[in-house]
C-alpha cells in the first residue's frame, strides 16, 4: 500500500488514536489488512458494541472477523460485546513474534525495534521510578526479580497453566544467537501461546540456563498482601532484553529486575577453567591469562591458560548463571542481606 493513497480519515485514525509512527505508514499494509484498516477508522472515536461496530463497516462481517482482529492485537474486548481500539505498539508486538518481521527492509526493522523499545521504556518509567524512590513494587510490573534456576522451576510447579511463547525482545533486536522460543507464560489472553506441561516447561528452563539465559519473574503481593504469581518467567539475555535495556536507561540496574543474591567463589575448589567468565552476562568474572610456552621448542606459544579469576561483586546481579555453569561447584549464590526469602 502506498501511504498517499490512504483515506484521510483512516490516516488520521492511524496516527491519532492508533498511535502508529509516521515512518511506518508506507508499510502499513504489512501490519493491517484492508478490512482492519476500516475497523481502525470505525473505532477511532471510542468503544462500540459488536453490533454497532458491524453496522459501521461498509462490508458484511461475521463474529469470526472480530475474533481474529482481537487475536492479532488490533482490538481489545473488555466484554464479549464491547470492542475497543488497541494501538500500534500492541499490534507490532504480535506481528514481530508471529508474522512478517522479515517483510520490511532491514532499516525499517531497526527503526521499529528502537521505536518499540522507546515505547516500552515510557510505559514502564513511572513504575520503575517509583521503585527507585523506595516505594513498594507495583504488582502489574513484570520481571520483578532475578530467579535462580530452582526457584523458576518451583514457580512452574505451582502454576495452574503454562504456555510457551517466543521472546519478543530477541525477535525484535536479534542481537544474539540465543534461543528465542523460551518465554514461559502463566496466562494466554489472546490464545497465541502453546499450552505445555509443567515437565516440558522445566525442560525449557533448564535448556535456557545451559544456553546462558537468565531467569526473571517472581511472586508479588497485591494491595491486600495476597501473593500473586507474575505473568511469566522470561529467559533473558543482556543484549536484547527490554527490561534490562530499560533498567540501564533509567538507572535502575539491580532494582528492576531486583537482585537478591551475589555470587561467592571458593578459590580452593576452583580449577580455573574460566567458564564463569564466559557465562556471566555482566562481566563480573574476569580471567587473568598467561601464554603457555611453545611445545617442542617452537616459536608459537600455546593458547593462553587462566592463572587467576577476578570477581567484582558490584557488577553481579545474582542471576546464578555462573553457579549453574561451574563444573566444580565452586560458585554458590549467597542471599543479599536486604533480600527477602526466595520466591520459590
Amino acid at each position: 500500500m502506498n501511504e498517499p493513497g490512504l483515506d484521510p480519515q483512516i490516516r488520521a485514525a492511524l496516527t491519532g488514536p492508533f498511535a502508529a509512527p509516521a515512518f511506518v505508514l508506507p508499510w502499513i499494509d504489512r501490519f493491517l489488512e484492508l478490512d482492519e484498516l476500516t475497523l481502525v477508522g470505525a473505532l477511532a472515536q471510542g468503544p462500540l458494541s459488536l453490533p454497532a461496530a458491524a453496522a459501521r463497516l461498509p462490508f458484511g462481517v461475521s463474529p469470526a472477523f472480530f475474533d481474529r482482529a482481537y487475536r492479532r492485537g488490533v482490538i481489545d474486548r473488555p466484554t464479549p460485546d464491547t470492542l475497543v481500539l488497541t494501538d500500534f505498539y500492541t499490534r507490532l508486538n504480535i506481528w514481530v513474534l508471529f508474522e512478517g518481521w522479515k517483510d520490511v527492509p532491514p532499516d525499517v526493522r531497526e527503526q521499529l525495534a528502537e521505536w518499540e523499545l522507546d515505547q516500552y521504556i515510557e510505559d514502564k518509567r513511572a513504575q520503575v521510578e517509583s521503585l527507585l524512590a523506595g516505594e513498594p513494587l507495583d504488582p502489574t510490573l513484570e520481571n520483578p526479580e532475578y530467579l535462580l534456576l530452582h526457584e523458576a522451576e518451583a514457580l512452574v510447579e505451582r502454576a495452574p497453566n503454562v504456555f510457551l511463547l517466543p521472546c519478543d525482545c530477541r525477535a525484535a533486536f536479534g542481537r544474539c544467537s540465543k534461543p528465542s522460543l523460551v518465554c514461559i507464560w502463566f496466562e494466554n489472553p489472546r490464545g497465541l501461546g502453546w499450552e505445555i506441561s509443567r515437565e516440558r516447561a522445566i525442560e525449557v528452563l533448564r535448556d535456557a540456563d545451559r544456553r546462558g539465559l537468565m531467569h526473571t519473574g517472581g511472586v508479588m503481593a497485591d494491595e491486600h498482601g495476597t501473593p500473586l504469581l507474575s505473568r511469566a518467567i522470561c529467559n533473558c539475555c543482556a543484549d536484547c532484553c527490554f527490561p534490562h535495556l530499560t533498567a540501564e536507561r533509567l538507572g535502575a540496574v539491580k532494582v528492576w529486575p531486583r537482585s537478591r543474591y551475589v555470587a561467592e567463589r571458593d578459590a580452593a575448589t576452583c580449577r580455573l577453567c574460566g567458564r564463569c567468565t564466559m557465562r556471566c552476562p555482566f562481566g563480573a568474572f574476569t580471567a587473568e591469562r598467561t601464554a603457555r610456552p611453545a611445545e617442542g621448542g617452537g616459536k608459537q606459544a600455546s593458547p593462553r591458560r587462566v592463572t587467576a579469576i577476578d570477581f567484582d561483586a558490584a557488577l553481579c546481579r545474582g542471576c546464578g548463571l555462573c553457579a549453574t555453569g561451574c563444573p566444580e561447584g565452586a560458585i554458590t549464590m549467597q542471599p543479599l542481606d536486604s533480600a527477602e526469602a526466595p520466591s520459590g
